[in-house]
């Protein structure tokens, strides 16, 4: 049977230290609005000793795999990015956006960026040369190349912030281990200057805190030299957590335009 491929398929790259499963809620929701929608973990988060830490390069390399399959069954895709996932959405999207894919030749690709209260950094930057190495009372780095989260509670509430706090400590409890190596790996490639990008602010974010969104929006707009179509939302870091039902309306209505900012 022919594949659906009349509107685009909404592939979700998640943050850090984060489970797929932090997503489900939202795939749900957007499946009920009618779009195919997947979500896998970042391989970053996927291994532990006695494995060997996974990079940014890795992370992305395994997102464009992903979308290349879905491209090659002629599916247009929307990359929604959450958090640190924004870099790897920047990095994963070379030579997979529908209008190189289309000069080659070939069917589908990446038709849009939706960037929900993420990273956007600059070629050569990293997460930590953007912003150091997480704080000690927050985050154990071990000499394998592990992080871990040690200060549950104040994640639970800075990550969390509109979640209820003891679902959100339990939520912080379970997350995995992050390849500190992914935080280290430089940008090569600025997807946002090529493909269409919009950028959905979360203003009551008490970890990408609003000033350092305004400041990837503006790094969007110097790229282009377009204003950024920016839609924001009353929420904390994770609204995928704690307002799915919102957070999907709005991806659904800036992928058919008819989201207000």
């Amino acid at each position: 049977m022919a594949e659906n491929t009349t509107k685009p398929v909404i592939l979700i790259i998640p943050g850090s230290f984060s489970h797929a499963s932090h997503y489900y809620v939202l795939t749900d929701k957007l499946k009920e609005l009618g779009y195919q929608t997947f979500v896998n973990a970042l391989p970053s988060t996927s291994r532990d000793d006695p494995e060997e830490p996974v990079s940014l390069q890795e992370d992305a390399v395994f997102f464009r795999g992903i979308i290349e399959k879905l491209a090659d069954r002629g599916h247009d895709v929307v990359v929604l990015m959450h958090s640190y996932g924004g870099q790897v959405g920047s990095e994963a999207v070379k030579d997979v956006g529908k209008e190189e894919r289309q000069k080659a030749g070939k069917k589908g690709g990446v038709v849009k960026l939706i960037y929900l209260t993420a990273a956007v950094l600059e070629v050569g930057s990293s997460m930590k040369s953007e912003s150091g190495d997480p704080p000690p009372g927050l985050v154990e780095i071990s000499e394998t190349g592990y992080m871990r989260i040690v200060g549950v509670e104040l994640v639970a509430k800075a990550a969390f912030s509109d979640v209820e706090f003891h679902r959100a400590v339990d939520i912080v409890r379970t997350m995995p281990k992050h390849s500190s190596l992914s935080f280290a790996g430089e940008l090569t490639y600025p997807g946002y200057k090529y493909i269409p990008a919009s950028y959905i602010f979360c203003e009551n974010d008490y970890l990408v805190v609003p000033d350092a969104q305004r400041k990837y929006i503006d790094r969007i707009k110097a790229a282009t030299g377009k204003e950024v179509d920016v839609h924001t939302l009353s929420t904390g870091h994770a609204p995928n957590l704690s307002a799915p039902d919102k957070l999907a309306e709005v991806v659904v209505g800036i992928i058919t335009g008819t989201a207000s900012a």
